[in-house]
């Protein structure tokens, strides 16, 4: 590769730590993302269990009405409707909410692959840019140790035969 094309070495430094900046950025963004999933994950299991703590109180509800209860209906009938009535209501809510939470999981997933993307392409650019950093180090090198040889030629090519002055 032709030297001038590359970058002078503090150049190449400074895009390295630039990248580096990059990466570390996009790390964070993926600790987020994934703290996010983790959050969305805890919501739906705790949803769930909410619907299974109403499920089982209307379960004992209808075993109390079914059996305990039933020669008191006429008396506390209406009672017991109401309450099957109001864990219904709480039992789709919580279905409800369990919609809401699995999307929002879904959407907190799209993140963190999102998130994932990005750190591999931060991290690609950064092997690039420390490729390209490495190749004008080596560049910058050879023409210093070549030029170091032509002048060693030239004071060769200027001593006189004999080794002395």
């Amino acid at each position: 590769m032709n030297p001038a094309h590359l970058p002078r070495p503090h150049e190449a430094k400074q895009l390295c730590r630039l990248r580096a900046l990059r990466v570390q950025r996009a790390r964070e963004r993926c600790t987020e993302a994934h703290a996010g999933v983790e959050r969305a994950v805890e919501a739906v299991r705790q949803r769930e269990r909410q619907i299974v703590q109403v499920q089982d109180e209307l379960d004992a509800l209808r075993e109390l009405v079914t059996h305990a209860m039933a020669p008191h209906l006429p008396r506390w009938g209406s009672m017991c409707d109401a309450q099957r009535d109001l864990l219904v209501d709480r039992l789709e809510r919580a279905e409800s909410g369990l919609v809401d939470d699995e999307r929002r999981l879904e959407q907190a997933q799209e993140q963190l692959q999102q998130a994932r993307a990005d750190l591999t392409r931060a991290l690609a650019r950064q092997d690039a840019v420390q490729g390209v950093a490495d190749q004008a180090k080596r560049v910058r090198s050879q023409l210093r140790e070549r030029r170091s040889d032509t002048e060693i030629e030239d004071l060769r090519g200027t001593a006189p035969a004999g080794g002395r002055p």
